[in-house]
């Protein structure tokens, strides 16, 4: 699984810098920061995040909470709240917009870590890939794949039920998998290696699917379906 991509909005530069630092301090590396909401949004436009950090006041007053109902429906991605605001009235407002977490100023370290290593665990209990489709972002279950094919710059996912297009690289979308449950057999297929239902040292078969093993790699994958199967 790829480390955490982490993204600070926060309008006061130097406690987003420190915000930064801490996050650094525990290993994470991907962390992009945004101080105003029109910035935070032309971010999670750009890029992928797997957690968000909001400041609930920034230019207006609940510029955090409008940005945290945008992810919760538009993105489906977790965030969480780093507010001064504690009173029974706001922490309602929060909760509306359901976010993963809600940590109060002055920031203890332990609490920021403890739920970012939360977040990251859930990521990998529930294994699924979040595919960005222009303003939307979709969660398909590793389970539910059956096979991926490259052809140019966009790559085909073949699920249970559909197939869905997207923009992006083979060796991007590996580094998004479980390595242990899917393997590129040639340059254009990636396999989910539970999904197959026949194999040779030429081809795999999913289903009614004939999909070709690369010679380069065909004794590699012949040692890691014996050694699932044992």
């Amino acid at each position: 699984m790829k480390p955490l991509n982490i993204l600070i909005v926060e309008d006061e530069v130097l406690i987003a810098e420190d915000l930064h630092d801490i996050i650094k301090s525990f290993g994470y590396k991907n962390i992009k920061m945004a101080h105003t909401k029109s910035d935070a949004i032309a971010l999670l436009n750009q890029f992928y995040f797997d957690v968000v950090l909001l400041d609930i006041r920034m230019e207006k007053e609940l510029d955090g909470l409008e940005l945290g109902t945008f992810i919760n429906k538009a993105l489906k991605i977790p965030f969480m709240y780093i507010t001064a605001h504690s009173d029974i009235a706001m922490i309602k407002e929060i909760l509306k917009t359901k976010p993963a977490a809600y940590i109060t100023k002055p920031i203890k370290k332990s609490d920021l870590f403890a739920n970012l290593n939360l977040i990251e665990s859930q990521r990998t209990e529930h294994k699924s890939l979040i595919i960005k489709d222009g303003y939307n972002s979709h969660k398909i279950l590793f389970e539910e794949i059956n096979y991926i094919e490259g052809e140019g710059n966009y790559i085909n996912i073949y699920s249970q039920s559909k197939k869905i297009v997207i923009r992006q690289s083979m060796d991007s979308i590996m580094e998004e998998l479980d390595a242990s449950l899917f393997f590129r057999i040639h340059r254009s297929y990636i396999v989910n290696l539970k999904k197959i239902t026949k194999f040779s040292k030429k081809e795999v078969e999913i289903g009614t699917v004939q999909l070709p093993i690369s010679r380069k790699i065909a004794s590699e994958f012949e040692s890691i379906i014996n050694s699932i199967g044992s």
